[in-house]
This record gives C-alpha cells, structure tokens and sequence, in this order.
C-alpha cells in the first residue's frame, strides 16, 4: 500500500509582510472605483452624450428650418415680383392662399396686388399719361416705334427636324423662348444663328419677327420693354390707329434688313400712310440698335434708287417727321461688340469665366470645358449677327483714346484692348487702340464669318483692309454703304424736325478689357483675365460712366457735337440733350424694373423720361428743355480732339522720318556693297562698269532685285574661279 502524500507546511505570514499587504489593497481600492462607481460615471457620461447630440439634432433642425423658411419668403418675394401686375382668379387665389402658413400670408403676399385685389376692385397706379391727359394734352402726332437689339420676338416658319413642332412658336421672347431652349440648347441655338457666309437664313430655317405691338411690349410676363410706354400712350389717347410697331428681325445688319425683308420700303410705307390718313408729321420713336437703324433709313430715303437708297427725295424728312427721339442710342457704337465676337464675353459673362478658373482645376472636364464649350456656343452665334457688327466702336483715338493721350474718360486709361500670353504679367501686355483692335478682330474672324467680315471692312483701317482682300476676295463688292455714319453722314436737311437725344447716365459701364491667349486651347484661344483687378478693372473689364450697356461717350458725344457742327448738321436741326440720373429705388417701391432708372433697359419705364417722351408727341416739344447730369461735355471738348489730332499728326511725321532714315540707310548700304563687289571682281579680272553701279536707277532698286543682282555676280565669280582652277 502505497504511503499517503504529505502535505507542505504553510508558512505564516509575518508582521511585516501583513503590513504590506494591507497598504497594498488599499492603494489598490483608491486606484480601480467599485463597481458601483464605474456605473455611475458610465451612465452620466452616456446621459452628457445623448442629451449634447439631441440639442446639436435640435440646433441643426432649427437651421434647416430658419434656411428653409428664408428660402421660401425669397421664392414667394420673387414670385409677387414677377406676378405683380398678372390677375389671379378668386379660386386659384383662394386655393393658394390656403395652401400656405399664416407667417407668408401675413408677410409676403400682402404685398402682392395679385393675389390681394378682386378683378373689380383692381386699380392701375397713376401714371404720366393719366397726369397729361388732365393737363389738356392730347395726341397730336402719329407715333412709330422702333424697337432695339433682342427687343423683337422672333417665331420660326420653318425649322429642322428638331424643331419643326415649334412652328408659329416664338424662339424669342416669351416663356415659349424658355421652352425652346431646355428642351433642346444645340437645337434651339442653330436656329438662332444667321449663315456666315451669306449673313441672311441658314438653310431649312426661317425666323422672323413676330408683328404688332405684342412684339414689342413685354419681353416675358413681368419684363417690360416697350410695354410701359405703350399703356401710357393708351392712357393719354393713342390707340392702334395712331401707334405703329416697325418690329424687325435684330439680328440682321441693316443692309440685309432691306436686302432680305424690305424693312426700310415698309417702313417708308407706314410712315407715309400715317401722314396721310392723319395730316400730322409722325413722330419716330427709337431705342438702343432702333437708333442704328433709323439714322441709316434717314439717310437711305433721302438717297436716290440708283445709289442704293429709297428715292424719296432731299425733303421726304422734313415733310414726314415731326420728331426723331433716340432713347439710350448706341451712336458711336458699343465696346462690348468687341468682346462679344472675339470670345463671347463680356462684364456680364465675366462671372462665368471666374467660375471656370476656381473649378477648372479640380472638375476639369466636367466644369471647366462645360462652361468653356457654352461660351464657345454663343460666341459661334454672336459672329453670325449683323447687328452686333453694326454696332462695333467708331471714331478712332479722337472718341475712345489711344496710348499717348489716353482715354476722355480717364488719362490713365491708354488701351481698348489688352492683351498678353497666359501666365505672363500684365507689364508684358500688348495695348490696342480702338482701330489696331478691330483691325486684329476682323483678321482673326475673316475665315469663320466672311460676309460680316466684307460688309463692315469700312470700320477698320486701310491697311487692315489690303490684308484682308486676300483672305476675302470679293471684300470690296460686299462692302455695305456706310449709311447713318454720324461722324461722317450729315443729318438729313430737316429744319422743322426735332431730335432728342434721351439715356441715363450714372452706372458702371464696361469700357476696356483684359484680355490673355492661351495658345494651347484650341476651344477658347482668348479670354478675358477675369482675375485682373484694381481700382477701375472688375473681372477684366473697365468701367465708366454710363447706362450700364453704353458708355456715355457713345450715348451723348454726337447729340452735343451736332448742336455746333454744321457740317454735320448743314440745316441747323434743334437737338436737345436730355440725361436721366440712375436712381434705382427699393424693390418694394420701385418693383423689379424700377421707375426712376436709368439703366439701358430699364429707362423704358423711368416716369421721368416717360413723361417727356408724352409731351414730346403731343406736339409740347418746346416744353421739353435740355438737361445734362454728366461729365459728357468734358468728352465733347474740341480741346480734346484738336490734341489728339496733333499726336496723330507727330506720329505721322515721326514714321515718315523714319522711312526716309530707313531709305537713306540702304542707299548707303547698297554702295558700300557695291564697292566691295567691285574691288572683289576685279580682283579676278572682270570689269564692272562703274556706271552701272553708282546709277541712279540702280540705287533705288527695291531690295529682293538687289538680292537677285548680288546673286548674279556671286554666281559668275564662282564660275570664272572654277574655271581658273580647271586651267
């Protein structure tokens, strides 16, 4: 039997081993909580938790909401703005009204007369036709408008395929324009472009202008052009019998206008039958390209049918029109034109441009050539518009400055157009004048939009034109008259009408730019430098005073030149110069349009300039005094031209001086060369005649016979040495 196992003794521990054991667990319980504690902390750091991402849950709930609530009280202020003279019937009112919170009811549509006053309550505002007509004025002269450039609505006759369904559809004007262009953008912008090569319809498309008033007066519902004119007129008298819309297709230059449509034969033709069926002078009323247009038909009538005009003989002005009223007229043209047709830009697209530098980099192909391809679109379309050629810049260094007299606006301002290589500084920019920039636009577009490109070669230099004549054969026959010029044209001999210049003044106007190449982008190989900017460079762009669309050398230089310039004016017509201070007023008051503007647009509905215009055609003329807010006699100084006309003349004579250095230059180089010629040809026993070397006619050889003499005796030297050496 196997011995039981024995157990090891157990040692007691000692005192001091107690002792330290003791000190141990209580260290031990300071360090690690009892399990009730632990709990405790867990729970309270999970109840911090919870109840800190409920109240950041509320805050963010709270902010969406405060967005949301803002966003809509800016939908609903934009919609009354909009909505603001349409009629709402009672149920949709009732239905809408209910739909939404007491806080928009009581806020937002309180100011919104549509969707506040009954149909028999509703009441139109007092205006300048009501005020005159209780004053005693009366229609007197029969009125004719003329509208401006994208002022018309266009409708298509015939169409391609994917747009034959808009037949008799407006692709201009009106929401049906809107439904148009999203429903197909390529589709609808190839029936808005004009053919470059003819400057009239592409093929399989018709667009024309749509006839009436309702052409004219309201671009979409809330956006007036002629549309607050028109009911004033109504409301001092005029009716359909007495009111006539000229509505034209804006996009053709004035030659085509008559070479495609007749519009200047239909023209004379209303404005005859008005004064005959009335006995009164018309009155012609005119806004932005509509001042274009009628200064060409002025003159165009009065031209006999032989020379290209309507034959209506030296008095048909005179007898016909009572008064000529040019609102906002781009009478020296608009520098935007520039812009437009060389890249699409300009201050309003410049915005664009910005975008595509900021997200060009990180959405390359996404962003940046989107927006790249888009401009490219509209530039493609712009250059096939003759109207915006009609309206390039005129007048030289003498109206828009040059690099050595600088600008009339600003003698800091010494170039039109700027242009330097991407990525180099502004110290290394090139400076184009006026004529050296149209000279560089119509060379770069002479192969893309010839016709253009012909018909408006007399807006650029003679130089400019000779180079021309080889990419455009037949540049000289295409070459439109230059009717209407005011700086080269008189006025018709007219000394019982009356012109009245009328445009606001007061707002920014883009001027001059800046421009960089980009030779590697084939897309877009010119753009503005949208990140220039100073003290006057926004964007690229150049601002001075203006309207907003037209500086204030184009609207008022000629109307204030006219008054003294009896070249320009041989029958001495009364012109008043008539200026409206830009004064926009709170959306509230003055609505989106405003009615003491004076921006390009918005002018047509400035109760100022309504008011005059109203006295004007009720035979008051005389009660319409001139008046001038601005600088722009400051740019009308004769000073000012006879100056410029003196640099002009100094450079003139400083490149001839250096012609004549240059011609004297290589007379002396030829000698010399000649008499190195000689001593080397004697040399090998060949006789040079000395009368043929210093003859007069020689010396004024040009300089390729010069070279092809000297390669003559270079080659007969050669041929007596080989000769010699082969002896």
């Amino acid at each position: 039997m196997a011995p039981a196992r024995r157990r090891p003794a157990v040692r007691a521990p000692s005192k001091r081993a107690s002792s330290a054991s003791r000190a141990g667990a209580r260290d031990a319980s300071r360090a690690s909580p009892s399990p009730s504690t632990t709990a405790w902390t867990v729970l309270s750091r999970l109840f911090a938790t919870t109840f800190s991402r409920r109240a950041a849950r509320r805050e963010d709930v709270e902010r969406r909401r405060t967005r949301a609530r803002a966003l809509a009280v800016a939908c609903v202020a934009c919609a009354a703005t909009y909505l603001r003279e349409v009629y709402v019937p009672a149920a949709v009112r009732d239905t809408f009204v209910d739909s939404l919170p007491d806080w928009v009811n009581d806020t937002v549509l309180a100011r919104l007369p549509a969707l506040e006053l009954q149909p028999e309550t509703r009441s139109r505002e007092r205006g300048p036709g009501v005020e005159l007509r209780e004053r005693g004025l009366t229609p007197k002269h029969p009125v004719v408008i003329v509208p401006g450039f994208v002022s018309t609505g266009l409708e298509l006759w015939r169409g391609k395929a994917c747009g034959a369904h808009f037949f008799r559809r407006r692709m201009w004007g009106t929401p049906a324009m809107a439904r148009a262009f999203f429903s197909n953008q390529k589709c609808w912008m190839e029936h808005m472009r004009l053919d470059g090569r003819t400057g009239s319809d592409p093929e399989s498309v018709r667009l024309r202008a749509v006839r009436g008033l309702e052409g004219v007066d309201w671009f979409l519902p809330g956006y007036f052009v002629w549309g607050k004119v028109i009911e004033e007129l109504s409301e001092l008298g005029y009716d359909s019998n007495t009111l006539h819309s000229a509505a034209y297709d804006w996009r053709l230059s004035p030659t085509m206008l008559e070479r495609r449509d007749g519009y200047f034969t239909r023209l004379k033709s209303v404005i005859e039958t008005l004064y005959s069926v009335h006995g009164e002078r018309v009155a012609l009323l005119a806004h932005s390209y509509g001042d274009t247009i009628s200064r060409y038909f002025f003159e165009w009538v009065e031209t006999p049918v032989a020379k290209g005009g309507g034959g209506g003989g030296k008095r048909w002005v005179d007898k016909h029109v009572h008064a000529y009223v040019d609102i906002a007229g781009p009478m020296l043209g608009i520098p935007k034109t520039i812009p437009s047709l060389l890249s699409g830009e300009m201050r309003d697209t410049a915005i664009l441009g910005e975008l595509e530098g900021m997200l060009g980099g990180l959405l390359e192909t996404a962003v940046g050539r989107l927006i790249g391809t888009q401009i490219k679109e509209v530039c493609d379309t712009f250059r096939t518009w003759g109207a915006l050629w009609a309206m390039l810049p005129r007048g030289g260094a003498a109206v828009w400055g040059d690099d050595d007299a600088g600008a009339p606006e600003s003698g800091a301002l010494n170039f039109f157009l700027q242009m330097r290589a991407a990525g180099t500084s502004r110290e290394t920019s090139f400076n184009h004048t006026v004529d050296s920039a149209l000279g560089f636009l119509f060379e770069q577009l002479a192969d893309s939009v010839p016709h253009n490109v012909a018909e408006f070669s007399s807006t650029i230099d003679r130089a400019s034109r000779e180079r021309l004549k080889t990419r455009v054969p037949d540049l000289e026959a295409k070459t439109a008259p230059n009717f209407g010029d005011p700086l080269r044209s008189a006025l018709p001999r007219a000394p019982n009408m009356k012109i009245f210049c009328l445009y606001g003044a007061g707002k920014p106007t883009e001027r001059a730019y800046v421009y960089e190449r980009f030779d590697a982008d084939a897309l877009r190989p010119y753009q503005l430098d949208v990140q220039s900017r100073d003290a006057a460079l926004t964007h690229g762009v150049w601002q001075v005073d203006g309207d907003g669309s037209i500086p204030l050398a184009s609207l008022g230089y000629v109307c204030r030149e006219w008054r003294v310039n009896r070249a320009l004016n041989p029958a001495n017509v009364s012109v008043v110069t008539r200026e409206y201070a830009h004064r926009p007023l709170p959306l509230s008051v003055g609505g989106f349009q405003g009615k003491s503007e004076g921006d390009h647009v918005n002018i047509m509905g400035n109760e100022d300039m309504i008011r005059d215009l109203l006295t004007i055609v009720a035979g008051r003329a005389h009660a319409v005094p001139p008046r001038v807010v601005s600088d722009v006699d400051a740019l009308a100084d004769p000073d000012r031209a006879e100056k410029v006309s003196n640099i002009q003349k100094k450079k003139r004579a400083s490149t001839r001086m250096q012609a004549n250095f240059r011609g004297k230059h290589d007379r002396e180089s030829l000698r010399c060369e000649e008499s190195a010629r000689r001593d080397s040809l004697a040399s090998v026993s060949m006789e040079v005649p000395a009368s043929m070397i210093y003859s007069c006619k020689f010396r004024r050889m040009c300089s390729a016979y010069r070279l092809t003499v000297l390669l003559f005796w270079r080659r007969q030297r050669w041929a007596l040495t080989h000769n010699r050496l082969w002896i």
